[in-house]
């Protein structure tokens, strides 16, 4: 009997601390795209925010295998403008829907997280297809790159 206690609650600990490590519930990310969708109507008459920087995911790749530290600062604070061909339209184990696009390595393409917003035009996405996708948040994670909160082009 202590055993199922014991196993229960490193069960319920290990979904607790995954929960964590996801990100926000489905509640904050409604309320935090409501918010940026009055925000965005708000400041789509006056300039942008952030500047943008433009880039290929063969490019990003390549400058995340020269030197991640100076690809990072180079993007540091600006939104992140990635163009690719797609390689797969997926979905995580959060249900976020994920684009991956080429990149030089067949196997580690790179990874953008879409917001649920854009659900409507990766449902109309072929694999093949050219694309731009702006994300908030750039990373390289196991060494590939890895777009946050990402919005099509």
């Amino acid at each position: 009997m202590k055993k199922v206690v014991k196993w229960v609650f490193f069960v319920i600990v290990a979904l607790i601390v995954i929960r964590a490590l996801t990100g926000p519930s489905e509640q904050s990310k409604n309320a935090a795209n409501t918010g940026q969708a009055q925000q965005g109507s708000a400041t789509a008459s006056s300039s942008p925010q952030k500047e943008v920087y433009h880039v290929s995911a063969t490019k990003l790749f390549k400058d995340y295998e020269a030197n991640e530290v100076a690809t990072d600062e180079a993007m540091k604070g600006k939104l992140i403008a990635v163009t690719g061909t797609v390689q797969s339209i997926d979905k995580d184990f959060t249900d976020a829907i994920i684009i991956r696009l080429k990149t030089p390595n067949q196997f580690m393409a790179a990874s953008m997280e879409m917001q649920d917003s854009e659900k409507n035009t990766a449902l109309t996405l072929k694999k093949g297809s050219q694309v731009e996708v702006v994300c908030q948040r750039m990373s390289r994670v196991i060494g590939t790159p890895s777009g946050r909160r990402c919005v099509f082009n």
